[in-house]
């Protein structure tokens, strides 16, 4: 395993690319909907990886068992998140649904002990509680009292949910069959894609929109999505899973300062207090043989 300059490189480069993701979501919003947005991001980020199947020549999928396994990965790692962040970025800011996706590893130590029946050490649940705080700190308790009319409530709890499934698809990954990393890319993209062309034709625009959200969708699904994955194969493979996943740390913050920068989004208190409990909380329960890299 090599930790020098390239990997660090690679490590900042995956941190911008997917913490950017927040952002051109929003803008892909201003015309397309939560199901074409996740589509598309799925559908141009299957052509690069096409590409580097060939350049890599790694193997398609094999049988009826790597394939049903790629299947439950792609819905859980690509259609259902993407939708359901897309979904909740309607309502939510992109700063915010950053902060929700980097619990994601506080999910993943949950999902391992009921899911593998993993003992986890008391120091990691007190990790889990204090991050667990911070994700109720930043919904904000009030948000409950009254459903109906609490608009952001549902996009935050669609980010919550979008967050939990990148968990579960971590605990997929454990559990499938043994595949090379590249092979079971490309069979999620290829089975997500079929499952969620249908739903993307039904709710395409009557003229397809150009400027800015075409532009948004297309580089979400090449370079967010195809490209990040690629980075993300090489990266793990060069130095490691574990080193990779300082990633998720970074994203919030970039995602943070994009949106206040460029959507004029206002970076609160409670959200900088509730980031700093989900921080504390993932140092606390980092175990660094069982660290997942999570994307956006």
């Amino acid at each position: 395993m090599k930790n020098d300059w390239i990997s660090y490189g690679a490590v900042l480069a995956l941190s911008l690319i997917w913490g950017s993701s927040f952002f051109l979501t929003t803008i892909a919003l201003q015309a397309f909907s939560p199901v074409v947005i996740a589509g598309g991001r799925i559908v141009f980020s299957l052509l690069a990886i096409l590409v580097a199947l060939l350049v890599f020549k790694e193997r398609l999928p094999s049988g009826r068992v790597e394939w049903v396994w790629c299947g439950l990965l792609g819905m859980f790692s690509l259609m259902f998140p993407f939708t359901a962040l897309a979904w909740g970025q309607q309502s939510v800011p992109s700063s915010t649904a950053a902060i929700y996706v980097s619990g994601g590893p506080l999910f993943i130590l949950a999902l391992s002990r009921i899911l593998l029946a993993e003992a986890i050490p008391l120091r990691k649940w007190i990790g889990f509680i204090i991050g667990l705080c911070g994700l109720l700190w930043l919904v904000g308790f009030d948000a409950f009292r009254d459903l109906g009319k609490a608009g952001q409530l549902w996009g935050q709890l669609a980010c919550l949910s979008a967050s939990f499934s990148y968990a579960l698809s971590a605990i997929l990954i454990r559990k499938m069959p043994e595949m090379p990393l590249l092979t079971a890319t490309i069979g999620a993209q290829t089975i997500a894609s079929l499952l969620i062309i249908p739903f993307v034709l039904i709710q395409l625009p009557s003229s397809m929109p150009g400027g800015a959200p075409l532009l948004a969708l297309a580089v979400l699904g090449l370079i967010q999505t195809g490209l990040a994955q690629l980075l993300r194969f090489h990266t793990v493979r060069r130095s490691g899973p574990v080193f990779v996943s300082v990633v998720g740390y970074i994203i919030p913050i970039w995602a943070g300062l994009i949106g206040v920068l460029f959507l004029d989004e206002a970076f609160t208190i409670r959200m900088a207090i509730a980031f700093g409990l989900i921080f504390t909380g993932l140092l606390i329960t980092r175990n660094g043989a069982k660290a997942q890299a999570l994307r956006p």
